[in-house]
């Protein structure tokens, strides 16, 4: 009689392990990274401090990515600002992303896992032995440093990838594309303060735009096409 119980609990945990064998390998800080474009209404530690918003900290995984999938496809889940953000993840930043805010749960002595990861960086060793000869390992780190991308993309192209979402609705405040009465006092303040507001992030801005891989040039060409629509 004791053995039908065993085997149950064998066959749920084999079933368990199964089913977290058959899940894509994710890199939670390269998630924690492109989660950013999140962070404006979602906030870097999962909770949401907009009314109506949903807290991702400690959601189920698999429930995370097949619901930005699902923004993503745009048919069965309609958000626009969710759409516009979903749009171009790839299904490796799902992954990457959902892995990230899943993880968000309170740890030993309440610290979270974005807690965590910061000492994991601070203590990261500073260098890494390179075996490839020298001029070809300098080429590959210069070609793979992030802001920093082979082809210079249009004001218009980097708006379209990283700040329609919230300019192309005025989610958390932003001032929508073409709006001239909530761009006049901004642009008052003139381009190179717009710029520093991008660049070093600004209230529910996060810095950089959320654009992890654009560079100085390329978010300055943005600035510029918001800018150009203000009637």
């Amino acid at each position: 009689m004791k053995t039908l119980p065993s085997l149950g609990l064998a066959a749920l945990t084999l079933a368990s392990l199964t089913t977290f064998a058959q899940q894509p390998a994710a890199d939670v800080g390269a998630g924690q990274r492109r989660a950013a474009v999140c962070f404006a209404c979602h906030n870097p530690d999962g909770i949401s401090k907009i009314p109506g918003t949903p807290h991702l900290s400690g959601q189920e995984r698999g429930y995370l990515e097949q619901a930005m999938r699902a923004y993503r496809d745009g048919t069965t889940r309609q958000n626009p600002t969710m759409n516009a953000m979903a749009k171009p993840l790839s299904d490796q930043d799902i992954v990457n992303i959902a892995a990230y805010f899943s993880l968000l749960t309170r740890r030993q002595g309440d610290a979270r896992l974005a807690q965590q990861m910061e000492t994991c960086e601070r203590i990261r060793p500073v260098g890494e032995v390179m075996t490839e000869a020298a001029p070809t390992a300098v080429a590959a780190v210069t070609d793979a440093t992030p802001g920093h991308a082979a082809t210079t993309r249009s004001g218009e192209a980097v708006y379209q990838t990283a700040c329609v979402a919230c300019h192309g609705t005025g989610v958390a405040g932003a001032p929508k594309l073409g709006d001239a009465a909530a761009w006049a006092p901004r642009l008052a303040q003139g381009k190179e303060t717009l710029w520093q507001h991008v660049w070093q992030g600004f209230n529910a801005m996060p810095p950089q735009g959320a654009c992890g891989d654009c560079s100085e040039a390329e978010l300055r060409a943005a600035v510029e096409y918001l800018a150009s629509k203000t009637p």
